[in-house]
């Protein structure tokens, strides 16, 4: 008895104290992690960049959220999973990315911009940065997102399916009015990045 309470412990407190991880699952092109060029099966275990070039795209999957995130050509996101702790595990600077929950999964976490966090309630967005704007913009496919200004806490908008949200530069100091966009807009939004 004695045998099995101990090996139960042991098995809980691995899983308990494990860290994050992120595999890439899918890829096209050059895909690099802190200078290093990544495959298919690689985990990202620690904090770096990850970088996508011109006509390349990288699919991760973070198996303790039920989530991937797809980065598009010339993306560019900060990736910090040297630790349970760490909030900001994902900072998406610039480009296009796609997060998507598997199917009746409930996932976890946020994606930070430099002006905007993304807290995920189980759904499907993408997600745009314009670095040299200073603009994050969320188009969300399905499910729900709360939309939250990083420099003014008080600043949050619900964003849902069919909806658009933006923030910085064009859009403004503070999230502005939430867009329901028409069915055929959010159409031609789903089918990017769609893996």
């Amino acid at each position: 008895m004695k045998f099995v309470a101990m090996s139960l412990f042991f098995f809980l407190s691995f899983n308990c104290f494990s860290l994050p991880t992120a595999e890439v699952s899918k890829l096209r092109g050059d895909v690099f992690f802190n200078g290093k060029k990544l495959s298919i099966s690689d985990e990202i275990t620690t904090n770096g960049v990850l970088k996508t070039g011109k006509k390349s795209f990288v699919k991760i999957t973070i198996k303790d959220w039920n989530s991937s995130i797809v980065l598009g050509p010339k993306g560019v996101m900060e990736v910090d999973l040297s630790s349970k702790e760490v909030k900001k595990k994902y900072t998406f600077l610039s480009g296009t990315c796609r997060w998507v929950t598997a199917l009746n999964k409930k996932a976890k976490g946020a994606v930070f911009t430099k002006n905007a966090s993304v807290g995920v309630r189980g759904t499907d967005y993408i997600l745009k940065v314009t670095k040299l704007l200073g603009e994050s913009e969320i188009v969300v496919i399905d499910g729900e997102v709360e939309f939250k200004n990083i420099n003014n806490p008080s600043d949050t908008a619900i964003v849902g399916k069919g909806q658009w949200g933006g923030l910085g530069g064009r859009y403004g100091s503070t999230i502005g009015d939430i867009l329901s966009l028409p069915k055929n807009v959010v159409e031609a939004f789903d089918k990017q990045l769609k893996l």
